[in-house]
């Protein structure tokens, strides 16, 4: 039960997301036990294999793995919204004028819906714990993984290794790079502290809605709803957080891709499925995920491997370990669209992005 100075009703929270995310795929005992070895073995080989390729040293000892049910997996992520969300809960308890019970349960409602929906998608996830201090979980969705294998006619072996160099990856990241996981708290923290809960900012909202309705659906096509009840101080905490996120998803498949070219056998049949399902996408599901933002993530994912695509062509990887040295170096949105330019502006030598001399 949500105590007084909740800002979210959990418990709707996770009955509405479990009773959208469904069980998957049916998995017979042997199989999900399979399932469970293979992952803590291949989280093993790829910790190798993404030190290797990297040169990236985590820092402290990692966390735990665990293969989870969809309805598991819903459920450690309420436990880390919760966690992270309590303070600013305990910074609007005082303020009137609303029905908070309702408020609550409206809030629950939505958070069930999108991870209901992202439960039934998620293959793997690095849960970073901010509010903890903790290193970190690595986690599996199995059921999500057993569709995908089924639908594609994947190697399992294969396709769990590769997965699991990606959020291997994360891990790596935020293990290895101190100021790393400060850079995410203090984002979150700012947009956080830009939210604001009053008239004005629910009339500019709605102002923008109205403007959505007269375009058409052409317009609803192209809308972020989310982006509409942002203020002005979370819209710029959203495009660092953006240009973090590129950096973080494009350099876990960097790495990913480039040790699975050498490592995984049908390498090529797994990254050949993963686009076929992305194309595969239909237009109402690609609506749906343009108005939770979730189309954001699949072009971080895009524009940051290409970033680092052709950082690793022009400078190897100390190059793209430059990006990792300290804050400063983060690449801006229009630098992960220029990597030349970022190139220019942090690296002491000339590189292959140079222009030769005349």
């Amino acid at each position: 039960m949500a105590t007084s100075h909740e800002l979210v009703d959990w418990s709707v929270a996770k009955r509405v997301g479990r009773a959208i995310a469904g069980g998957g795929p049916s998995v017979e005992p042997a199989e999900a036990r399979r399932i469970v070895d293979d992952f803590h073995e291949h989280v093993d080989t790829a910790d190798r294999l993404v030190r290797e390729y990297t040169s990236l040293e985590p820092a402290r000892d990692p966390g735990a793995t665990a293969v989870l049910s969809r309805g598991a997996w819903i459920d450690a992520n309420v436990d880390a919204l919760r966690s992270l969300l309590r303070p600013l809960g305990d910074r609007l308890a005082s303020r009137g004028g609303v029905d908070r019970r309702l408020g609550r349960m409206a809030i629950g409602l939505q958070i069930g819906i999108l991870l209901g929906y992202i439960s039934q998608k998620v293959l793997g996830q690095y849960d970073l714990l901010l509010a903890t201090g903790e290193p970190g979980r690595v986690y599996f969705v199995g059921p999500n993984i057993v569709a995908a294998e089924r639908r594609s006619d994947l190697n399992p072996r294969d396709f769990r290794l590769w997965i699991a160099l990606h959020e291997v990856t994360h891990r790596t990241q935020f293990l290895a790079v101190p100021w790393l996981r400060e850079r995410v708290a203090h984002l979150i923290e700012q947009y956080l502290a830009g939210i604001k809960v009053d008239r004005d900012r629910l009339r500019e909202a709605m102002a923008r809605i109205k403007e959505l309705v007269a375009g058409g659906p052409d317009a609803w096509r192209r809308a972020n709803v989310i982006q509409i009840f942002l203020s002005g101080e979370q819209r710029e905490a959203i495009d660092r957080m953006q240009s973090l996120m590129s950096v973080v998803e494009g350099h876990g498949n960097f790495v990913m891709d480039g040790v699975a070219a050498t490592q995984i056998p049908s390498y090529g049949m797994l990254r050949d499925a993963l686009d076929r399902q992305r194309e595969r996408t239909g237009g109402a599901e690609r609506a749906f995920q343009r108005l939770i933002a979730l189309d954001m993530k699949y072009e971080q994912y895009a524009v940051g491997q290409k970033f680092f695509d052709a950082v690793a062509a022009g400078g190897g990887m100390d190059a793209v370990n430059r990006v990792w040295d300290a804050p400063e170096n983060l690449p801006s949105l229009s630098e992960l669209r220029d990597p030349a330019a970022w190139m220019r502006r942090v690296s002491p030598q000339p590189s292959l992005f140079d222009d030769p001399s005349p």
